[in-house]
């Protein structure tokens, strides 16, 4: 899924930052990898009690390995091959021979590394916290913040408040499983165990706005017993957890969740005349300054305190003019629903009805649109499309109709707190940073140029009769896209997890090979037979997915020479040559960001582009239909996302007839 993305250049790390038909039926015909997670709910949560499994086989889990000098260079110069000319490619051989000699810069790094691994659980990990999340000052909103949605039938204007509050009780209760560490232990093909510790905060956790560098805030749960509610910019603090006489928690009535959903969509008829909200789309600089400003009002204070500690932002959005999923699936009515999760689609619609830095914000609209948009730094997606599993499957279940509230306390509806709307005292000062920052985010809205495509011709059932990987048959055909656009390819970042290991978070796939640039040449050739072209296609499908193998077992190159920038930097060393190659700044120039997202309901997923000049696509392969988003800036004459979206259609067919030809 989206994530943030290096890039070198020069002496100095820059960093950019990336990200239907009937739901019942589909969901229920389902089949579940994680059933046993799915079916599990909890009554009660005692916090001096017993906890679950889930992190039971965290002290097991292997280190995160630092792979072989020699190894990485290899790779990397295999990876670059395609992506330069043949002068450039010498010149950066005599750079990599250079930096990997023996005794020389690199080996000196290796051992460096080497020995930060053996003091470290995982020697990537609060690096690539700060790398890649917390030391990245642009705006989280389009360079950072990833966002899905998927439609939901049941919902419609009668039953809208009746379906946002299921959805709250059963984020909670995914919360107290996270909490409760009473998740299922994921694993891997193999049976392996998966790195868990990304679940135990995944809720409850909001990234705070810090001079140079931005921190996280991570409330327990004697803080957390809340969420935020959005609703026309306004926001309100609403109790979910009920604390017990015994210390435990149970959960507030679904009942009445519902009579405070209705209280807060009556006290909040209109937009406030300064959203508050809109701030933490800026530049997270701007931000630290507007928000130490805030919070010198005690009032502030308290509202922002109130919404970094909740569990989760809940938005209440109003309905889509002219889009309903009960009427159709036309991309382009769900790329107005899509973009609408993915930046607010601007200051008039839904943006400044956000808080961008809180870990979790579920959007909910009338007319059966549901979605969420993630601050990235606190999980990735591997984490975040089962909280979306979890809560369809808790609240649309045909089994239990209205989701069952287990727990046998009764809590007196009189000792319930209601919805408490958090005040804003608004200086000038204050005011004027709002103006400025609904401007740029208009701005921003103007500048993406993101939609939504629907390939109706075959989906992954196709591709597997043919024993060819869908991720890799796709990431090709990304490829074909790109160079029938361009006559060349780009460098292609797709994100591999690598939770076999502790504390494992993500590692680079390279799409982009000599393999595919062998097959996109072939393809292009009016005088390749077919069999040539059938060839290549399927040496360069099985070199993807082999490079996929290596990237989850720890032996990608990417983090590895991240590790060793850093190491260099960390030492106070001059930046080796190696980094300020301009070869190695194109090969980090991801012009291509891209991601999968599987599901078979109808599951969109979006981030955006993360050079001026680049694409985010996330694709989601079905069984029969593969549906993708496509993200760029419109200023960038370069980039079309329609055309784009259209090639990789035309590329996906034309790989169709060569195999079946």
């Amino acid at each position: 899924m989206h994530e943030s993305r290096m890039i070198f250049r020069g002496s100095s790390l820059i960093l950019s930052m990336q990200t239907r038909g009937n739901l019942l039926c589909q969901w229920k015909s389902r089949s579940m990898v994680l059933a046993g997670l799915l079916r599990r709910t909890i009554v009660s949560y005692n916090p001096q009690g017993p906890k679950g499994d889930m992190l039971k086989h965290q002290s097991s889990l292997p280190k995160l390995p630092v792979p072989p000098l020699q190894q990485t260079l290899q790779k990397y110069l295999k990876a670059m091959r395609p992506l330069v000319n043949d002068s450039e490619y010498q010149k950066t051989l005599m750079v990599v021979e250079e930096f990997g000699k023996p005794n020389g810069v690199g080996e000196k790094l290796q051992r460096k590394l080497e020995e930060r691994a053996k003091s470290h659980d995982n020697w990537l990990n609060d690096w690539w916290l700060h790398a890649a999340y917390l030391w990245y000052r642009e705006s989280v909103l389009l360079n950072s913040n990833p966002s899905n949605m998927y439609t939901c039938p049941s919902v419609n204007q009668e039953t809208y408040i009746h379906y946002s509050a299921r959805i709250i009780i059963a984020m909670a209760k995914f919360f107290m499983l996270c909490r409760s560490e009473r998740i299922d232990v994921e694993k891997s093909k193999d049976g392996s165990p998966l790195c868990m510790i990304q679940y135990k905060d995944m809720l409850s956790c909001c990234r705070i706005p810090g001079e140079k560098v931005d921190t996280q805030r991570r409330s327990p749960i004697d803080q957390s017993r809340h969420i935020t509610i959005a609703h026309n910019g306004h926001f309100f603090s609403l109790d979910v957890l009920w604390k017990l006489p015994d210390g435990s928690y149970t959960f507030v009535p679904v009942h009445h969740i519902e009579k405070e959903l209705h209280q807060i969509m009556n006290s909040s008829p209109s937009k406030p005349q300064h959203p508050v909200g809109v701030l933490t789309t800026e530049h997270r600089d701007t931000w630290y300054k507007a928000r130490e400003r805030l919070m010198k009002d005690a009032v502030n204070k308290n509202s922002i305190d109130v919404i970094e500690r909740s569990q989760f932002v809940l938005c209440l959005d109003p309905s889509h003019p002219g889009v309903s999923v009960h009427s159709d699936e036309r991309a382009d009515a769900l790329s107005i629903v899509s973009n609408r999760t993915l930046h607010g689609n601007g200051t008039n619609d839904s943006s400044c009805n956000r808080w961008f830095d809180h870990g979790i914000q579920a959007l909910i609209s009338p007319d059966g649109y549901v979605g969420g948009n993630y601050e990235h730094s606190a999980a990735d997606g591997t984490a975040g499309i089962q909280l979306i599993f979890y809560v369809l499957n808790n609240v649309f279940r045909e089994s239990d109709g209205l989701l069952a509230h287990e727990s046998t306390v009764i809590v007196p509806s009189q000792q319930l707190n209601p919805a408490q709307k958090l005040q804003w005292n608004i200086s000038s000062e204050t005011a004027k940073d709002i103006e400025v920052a609904k401007i740029n985010l208009d701005n921003a809205v103007s500048d993406c140029d993101h939609q939504v495509f629907v390939f109706e011709d075959f989906g992954k059932e196709f591709m597997k009769s043919h024993r060819l990987s869908p991720d890799s048959f796709i990431q090709v055909a990304i490829q074909l896209a790109y160079y029938k656009m361009y006559g060349r390819l780009t460098s292609t970042y797709e994100s591999g997890f690598t939770r076999l290991f502790l504390y494992g978070r993500t590692d680079t796939i390279r799409a982009s090979s000599i393999e595919s640039l062998a097959f996109c040449r072939a393809m292009l050739d009016p005088l390749a037979p077919a069999d040539e072209k059938l060839r290549k296609l399927k040496v360069a499908v099985e070199s993807h997915r082999q490079y996929t193998m290596e990237a989850v077992i720890g032996k990608a190159f990417d983090r590895h020479l991240l590790g060793l920038k850093l190491t260099a930097m960390e030492a106070g060393m001059e930046t080796p040559s190696l980094f300020l190659d301009p070869s190695f700044a194109k090969c980090y120039h991801h012009s291509m960001s891209t991601s999968q997202m599987p599901a078979e309901f109808l599951l969109l997923c979006a981030f955006g582009a993360v050079v001026p000049d680049g694409y985010g696509v996330c694709y989601n392969p079905q069984n029969n239909r593969i549906l993708y988003t496509v993200s760029t800036f419109s200023n960038c004459v370069e980039t079309d996302t329609a055309q784009f979206g259209v090639k990789l259609m035309e590329s996906l067919q034309a790989m169709k007839d060569v195999i079946t030809c």
